[in-house]
């Protein structure tokens, strides 16, 4: 029981570190590339992270249709960068103002998500 308990904080933390959400399998390939003793499988990530958003502590965000990353539930309001060449997803801190200035007549926002697409710097020096 508490090898799964640190296997999921393993996971809770690298979310947190990650600098962008994270899908189950960028997450399990990152925990197994950062420590080669790291034996973690993929259905402990993807129970892990079903616990994390049972808990409170992670949010699914979905970018793309049927792709659905994780980031930690404590962060404050922010938007996302997607790299088109990697597909890695980036935070971006701020948000636009006045969208609702924007609304068709009659209408109530209640929330929102602005997904900034282009070219990460890594890929950018890559290319």
């Amino acid at each position: 029981m508490s090898e799964q308990k640190s296997k999921h904080e393993l996971v809770i933390d690298a979310l947190s570190h990650a600098g962008g959400p994270m899908s189950a399998n960028e997450l399990w390939n990152h925990l197994r590339s950062t420590d080669s003793k790291n034996t973690i499988g993929i259905a402990t990530v993807y129970r892990s992270l079903r616990k994390g958003v049972q808990d409170g502590d992670l949010v699914p965000v979905e970018l793309e249709s049927g792709s659905v990353r994780y980031e930690p539930g404590s962060l404050k309001h922010h938007h996302h960068f997607l790299c088109s060449d990697c597909s890695r997803a980036f935070d971006v801190d701020g948000c636009v103002n006045n969208l609702d200035q924007l609304l068709p007549a009659g209408f109530e926002m209640t929330n929102h998500e602005i997904l900034l697409y282009g070219i990460c710097a890594d890929c950018k020096v890559a290319s």
